[in-house]
């Protein structure tokens, strides 16, 4: 809502006028006072406005979301909700010509800051000298990171993984991922968060489903845990069921990353938090604006998850699921 604003100067004249018609009074002369400085309160907080030429100007935001896949959707919704009028939304058709002419009228735009949702949105305007790009919904990093792009994490927290692991398996001290390439900051950034919790993360890495069967069937029986990425390039429907199938039979825990797995063997999933993503995206968008790189870590990690823990493997691995922990058994 507006507020008025009371110059001074108006109240003073105003004032004059009226004193001005009113008989004089010799012996008691009028005092006139000058009016309350009035602050407008904006949310419980008092705030004082600067004058108009220096107010900041309001960021525009372009959100590009690479389908209308849910999460995407969840994502941008977020985002735009958060900044209303000074962000718009825009989803590829996926119909080459038209997506071409969308991408062209983003790059001759004065909007400075763009956030890719998906790989698809990414690959359009990575190539962009003039603007921030924010992305997230992409797996693998290292070869997407510039001085003006940068990533927020989509992958599960490692640290909280780990910690919530423990404590569901607190004997567990050897855990293995096969995984496919340019995974590195986030398995390095997950190795450290499992040596927190005495755990040794082994790390395979492969190019096909091919290599993730193989690399999973060669695991020492001393590995009590396989965390299995989405890394849908090395993963296939045949491979998952094949391998968790192998790991069940040897009592190994499976760590998978959707509830529809569960019925195959997988002990709990973890899923990213789809809020504290868009969270994520927010702030960098705010710490960048006006500046001419994206300060901060070249991707930043989300540190929150959603779990959801398989009742049945529990029993069936003799591990007995903590209090404060039941509110994720699958089902409930």
């Amino acid at each position: 809502m507006k507020k008025k604003v009371f110059h001074f100067g108006i109240l003073f004249s105003m004032l004059g006028l009226l004193f001005a018609c009113a008989p004089s009074v010799k012996d008691k002369p009028v005092v006139i006072k000058a009016p309350p400085v009035i602050t407008p309160v904006i949310v419980d907080k008092v705030i004082p406005v600067p004058p108009e030429s220096e107010q900041p100007e309001q960021q525009q935001v372009l959100v590009l979301l690479s389908s209308s896949a849910s999460a995407f959707q969840q994502i941008g919704k977020y985002i735009t909700k958060e900044l209303g009028d000074n962000a718009v939304q825009i989803t590829l058709s996926g119909l080459p010509a038209q997506d071409q002419a969308v991408i062209r009228d983003i790059q001759n735009s004065t909007t400075t800051q763009v956030v890719a949702v998906g790989s698809k949105a990414l690959d359009a305007v990575k190539s962009f000298k003039d603007k921030q790009i924010i992305y997230t919904q992409i797996l693998h990093h290292d070869k997407a990171l510039t001085k003006n792009i940068k990533g927020v994490s989509s992958l599960p927290s490692p640290e909280k993984l780990f910690k919530d692991w423990k404590k569901l398996s607190p004997t567990l001290t050897k855990v293995a991922v096969v995984a496919g390439r340019d995974l590195d900051l986030y398995l390095k950034r997950a190795k450290k968060a499992a040596r927190s919790q005495g755990i040794e993360l082994i790390v395979g890495r492969v190019n096909s489903d091919k290599g993730f069967i193989y690399k999973s069937k060669k695991l020492k029986s001393d590995v009590g845990g396989q965390w299995i990425l989405p890394d849908n390039r090395i993963l296939s429907g045949k491979a998952l069921k094949e391998v968790m199938a192998y790991a069940s039979r040897r009592g190994r825990q499976i760590v998978v990353f959707s509830p529809n797995l569960l019925s195959f063997g997988g002990f709990f999933y973890v899923t990213p938090d789809l809020d504290a993503i868009a969270k994520g995206v927010l702030k960098r968008l705010a710490e960048s604006a006006g500046k001419s790189t994206i300060p901060g870590d070249n991707v930043l990690p989300i540190m929150s998850h959603t779990i959801g823990i398989n009742q049945n493997i529990a029993k069936q691995l003799n591990l007995v699921i903590p209090q404060e922990y039941r509110k994720y058994v699958n089902g409930k």
